[in-house]
Parts: structure tokens; C-alpha cells; sequence
């Protein structure tokens, strides 16, 4: 009997040292997963483009738990403790799929197909993961339902559409008042508009002159107009101005001249161009005129030639701060410039010189005179080549010959001397006879 006893607290020694440590857990159903929100940018893809999907993934269990009881039992008692602790979402990978190649993932240049070993996401806890999207070039203008799918190690996977638009409408340049000719020396406005024809907005849009002659100027050469909204209109103004095409051009080569504009703008980190292209005809028909009234063929050096002219402005709009001013050096001509001031269209006014001789050589000379006049509307300032005055220098008469004035009295003074001899000869006679 007493060796039973002795085996039996054996017995129970030996189990109890066994279960010293036990375990056990109790877990409740794995943590659900869901994507809570996503976002395309840009909003709305054109073909060619590249994109961003950005999905909000959100762990949405915060109940799930699991516990672990440790019994520790020895000869006179046996104890327990419970550990509780909460369950983490094991997201083991994220892939993107379509029926269509339209639209793909890409990632720095080589495609791929989903993430793998995302990580763990606690009770309540989200993540906002970004997708790279490629639109090819051939996508045709419509709504591409994509899928995420969602693998989660210790729970419920998920699947989720996500929608991504295409559509190729773009910002365009439209002509709103261009003015289909212009005069030399003359400066226009012109206006344009720029429409962004997208369901999106756009951003960083450049307004700038492509491509333009020579003698043509458009002021500014660039405008920044920054965002535009889905179909919003902005228009743009720019100057238009001949004044060098004056110089560059012969009368033979004036006429139709060629410019266009050029649009430039980013959907999402994506850059687009567009322009627009055309013309206007440059006339040489109407300018403000410089037009010679008098001037002497010749002058004696040392006498005063006096110059007039007439200053019209044959433009179609009026002009201000008019003047004529002679162009050449080491010539006393007074005044030395001839101020009008404001003209309206179709103004016609006078001014006149006076040339001073004395320092001139002998011989033909050219004296230049420019017109100078601004803008009304750009304040900017024109300088023409209005007209070349020649007049031929002559010696003076020198002073040992006859004054024309001189030899007439001589001859007053011959015939009054003969007249008196005549008369004194007939005097005579009468005398005699008596």
C-alpha cells in the first residue's frame, strides 16, 4: 500500500513537471482589410500619358484578439496566466489587373504587376500605397474599370475596381481678333484665347511666340497664365509691330507674313504642345510720310537755303510726340528739331529750315531728315528715314567783277551823259544860226 502511494506522488510529480509550461490560444475570425478611398491623378489620363493610382488600404477590425494561457502547477497548488493582444493584417501582396492593355502598371520604366510583402497593419491602422499607371498610346477615349486585388495572409482578401478615365481633348490656341493687315512703322493688338477643351484641370500653361520673320515683333514673346480649369478660357494680348521689317525688307517682298503661337501645358507630370498658326499682310501703303514742299535747286555758299515740308499721317490710328529732326553732323540748320507733337488720322501739318552755308564745300550735298513719332498704345518709339534734301553749292561772285545792279547804273549814267551831250549839241547849233 505504501508503494503505491509512493508511485502514485511519483506519478503526479512526473506529469506536473510535463505540464509545467501549456499553452493554449483562442482566436477569433482574421482582421478584415479595406480600401477606404482612391485617387487618380492626373484626374483624367490622355493616351500616351502616365498616371498615379493612390489607394488608402485600412485595416477596419479593431476587436479581433488573441489570448495565450500559461498554467504553472506544482504539488500543493496550480496557477494561470492569461496574455492578450490584438491581431495585425498580414498584407501579403497588391496587384493591379484589366481586360484591357489600355491602361497598365508601370514602374521606372519596366512594367510589373503588384507588390509584394506590403506589411502589417494594426487594428484601425491605414496605408496609402501608389500605383504607377501608363496609358498607351492607341487608348481610346472612355472609362477603364482596373481591379486591386488585396492578399491578406491572415484574413479575408480583398477586391476592389477601380475606375480610370482617357480622353484626348486638348488646350487649344483660337484666334479672336488678329488683324489681317498692318502698315509698316504701324503697331496692332491682337488677342487670342486659350481653351482647355478637358474634362480636368491642367496646370503650368505657356503661352509664347514659335516662330516668326525677321522684321516682325510681338510684345511679350511669352505669357504665363498657371492653371485652367476643366473647359476654362483665357485670353491672351500681344503687340504686334513692324518697325524693322521697314529695314529688312524691299517694297518687292512686302505681303503676307507668316507667325504662330505655341501652347504648352502639363496633365498631371505629363507635358503637351500645341500651336496655332498664322498670317498677316504688311502694306506699304499707308505710313506717316515725310513729303518735301520747297527747297532750292542752288545756293550761293554763304546764303541761307530754306527747306519746308509737309508731315501727314497716313496711318490708321493717330500717333503723338511727332518730330523731324535733321540727320547729319557739322551743319548749322535751325531749329535742329522740328517738334509737331500729337496727330490724329489724316493729320496734316508743316515744318520748316533754315540751312546755313557758310561752312560748306563747293558742289552737290545731301542733307538728310528723319521723322521720329510714338505709339499711342505702346508708347513705343519709331524712327523712319524720312527724306534726302539735294541742293548744289555755288561759289560766290568775286568781288572785282560787276554787280548786275552796278552795271545797270553805269549804263543810267552812259545814257544820261549822252542825253546831255545831245542836248548841248543842239543848243549849239541854234546858236550858230543866229
Amino acid at each position: 500500500m505504501k508503494e503505491m502511494k509512493v508511485f502514485i506522488a511519483t506519478l503526479f510529480t512526473a506529469v506536473s513537471l510535463l505540464l509545467l509550461v501549456t499553452a493554449t490560444a483562442s482566436a477569433a475570425e482574421g482582421p478584415a482589410v479595406m480600401i477606404t478611398n482612391y485617387t487618380v491623378e492626373p484626374e483624367v489620363l490622355m493616351p500616351g500619358d502616365t498616371g498615379t493610382i493612390t489607394l488608402t488600404i485600412k485595416n477596419m477590425d479593431t476587436k479581433s484578439s488573441e489570448t495565450e494561457t500559461t498554467s504553472t502547477t506544482t504539488t500543493s497548488y496550480t496557477s494561470s496566466t492569461e496574455t492578450t493582444s490584438t491581431i495585425s493584417a498580414e498584407i501579403e501582396t497588391i496587384r493591379l489587373s484589366s481586360r484591357s492593355r489600355d491602361i497598365e502598371w508601370l514602374e521606372e520604366g519596366f512594367q510589373r504587376s503588384e507588390y509584394y510583402n506590403v506589411g502589417a497593419l494594426g487594428p484601425g491602422e491605414s496605408i496609402t500605397i501608389p500605383i504607377p499607371i501608363k496609358a498607351a498610346t492607341y487608348a481610346s477615349d472612355r472609362p477603364y474599370i482596373l481591379e486591386v486585388y488585396i492578399e491578406v495572409d491572415n484574413g479575408e482578401n480583398v477586391r476592389f475596381p477601380v475606375r480610370v478615365k482617357v480622353d484626348s481633348s486638348e488646350v487649344e490656341i483660337l484666334e479672336k481678333d488678329i488683324p489681317s493687315e498692318i502698315s509698316l512703322s504701324e503697331s496692332k493688338q491682337m488677342e487670342i484665347v486659350v481653351a482647355n477643351n478637358r474634362p480636368n484641370k491642367v496646370s503650368g500653361v505657356n503661352v509664347l511666340v514659335k516662330s516668326k520673320s525677321d522684321g516682325l515683333e510681338f510684345t511679350p514673346e511669352r505669357i504665363f497664365i498657371g492653371d485652367l480649369a476643366a473647359y476654362e478660357k483665357e485670353p491672351v494680348n500681344f503687340t504686334l509691330q513692324t518697325q524693322t521689317l521697314k529695314n529688312s525688307l524691299t517694297s518687292n517682298e512686302i505681303g503676307n507674313i507668316e507667325f504662330s503661337f505655341e501652347v504648352t501645358y502639363k496633365n498631371g507630370d505629363n507635358l503637351h504642345y500645341n500651336d496655332l498658326k498664322s498670317s498677316v499682310l504688311v502694306k506699304n501703303s499707308s505710313d506717316v510720310k515725310l513729303i518735301l514742299v520747297n527747297a532750292p535747286e542752288s545756293v550761293f555758299k554763304g546764303e541761307v537755303a530754306k527747306i519746308d515740308f509737309d508731315v501727314a499721317n497716313g496711318m490708321t490710328k493717330d500717333i503723338k510726340a511727332v518730330s523731324v529732326v535733321p540727320a547729319i553732323e557739322g551743319l548749322r540748320i535751325l531749329p535742329s528739331e522740328y517738334f509737331i507733337g500729337d496727330m490724329e488720322v489724316g493729320d496734316v501739318f508743316s515744318a520748316s529750315f533754315d540751312v546755313y552755308t557758310d561752312n560748306l564745300r563747293v558742289g552737290d550735298i545731301e542733307i538728310p531728315f528723319k521723322l521720329l513719332f510714338r505709339d499711342v498704345d505702346t508708347d513705343r518709339r519709331y524712327e523712319t528715314q524720312g527724306y534726302e534734301v539735294h541742293i548744289e553749292v555755288k561759289e560766290p561772285q568775286k568781288s572785282g567783277l560787276p554787280s548786275p545792279l552796278l552795271f545797270v547804273a553805269l549804263l543810267g549814267i552812259i545814257f544820261f551823259v549822252a542825253v546831255l551831250v545831245r542836248v548841248a549839241v543842239k543848243r549849239k547849233g541854234r546858236k550858230v544860226k543866229g
